[in-house]
């Protein structure tokens, strides 16, 4: 029986690019925004995870609102024109609703001032680059 070689690897895997190469192919990575959202996404998220029971509708809302902030910037990235404008400004829309719910959560009590802050600035910050983007889109 022969020992198995490199070649015998199916091909979709032999071909799969590393992830260094699959990054410069996109072009929400180049985008401070994308960072950024991406870092309010995981610190966000994980404040929501912690809402006591009772607390599931907003914390669904909160994580939905910021991971459609994440999702939709990479979207309107790949835009061009008019679309990237709407794309972008519906991100920007929902990171305010995710900055809203973070409010809500401290209103009530229900988790940390500083943490819940921190992922405020970072989505405010958001909103300031996604506004420049959509003025260089055109509107």
């Amino acid at each position: 029986m022969r020992p198995k070689s490199e070649s015998s690897k199916p091909a979709a895997a032999a071909a799969a690019p590393a992830p260094a190469e699959t990054a410069a192919v996109f072009a929400h990575t180049s985008l401070d925004a994308h960072r950024i959202a991406l870092e309010a996404l995981t610190r966000g998220d994980a404040l929501a995870r912690r809402l006591p029971r009772g607390y599931g509708p907003l914390r669904d809302q909160l994580s939905r609102a910021l991971q459609s902030a994440y999702l939709q910037t990479g979207e309107g990235a790949a835009k061009s024109g008019g679309e990237r404008r709407v794309r972008l400004s519906s991100a920007r829309a929902e990171a305010g609703e995710a900055a809203a719910a973070l409010e809500a959560v401290v209103a009530l009590g229900l988790g940390s001032r500083s943490e819940a802050q921190a992922v405020i600035i970072l989505l405010s910050r958001l909103c300031a680059t996604l506004t420049g983007l959509c003025k260089k889109a055109g509107g």
